[in-house]
């Protein structure tokens, strides 16, 4: 899976969480980084932040559903930001603080895992 914040401190957490978990995660600090990462190697899953500079997380998402051979990743948006979206970009918003417990299970529906 691929981990997008641009906070590290945070995405390191929950990268270690994830890991102690038994997923493979893949970090990226940005939307542009998460997207080069993402064309380099497709990921299972993405999970993203909303609020970042330059590509934020809702760029990310539009980006990942406008290339044919990403648009079918799982995408859990989350942020502690309201947003109000039109559009289905993603499959999952979440508002922080996430329990790890609420991010596993909808980590699980998305891949399919049990």
């Amino acid at each position: 899976m691929l981990l997008v914040d641009d906070a590290i401190d945070a995405l390191e957490a929950w990268a270690l969480l994830l890991r102690m978990e038994c997923f493979e995660v893949v970090t990226a600090t940005s939307g542009l980084d998460a997207w080069h990462k993402a064309q380099q190697s497709p990921p299972a899953l993405v999970i993203t932040d909303l609020m970042m500079p330059g590509m934020n997380g809702l760029a990310l998402c539009r980006a990942l559903r406008a290339d044919s051979r990403l648009e079918f990743i799982p995408i859990i948006l989350w942020t502690a930001a309201t947003i109000s979206v039109g559009e289905p970009v993603f499959d999952r918003f979440l508002v922080k603080p996430v329990l790890l417990d609420t991010l596993l299970e909808h980590i699980r529906v998305l891949l399919v895992r049990p």
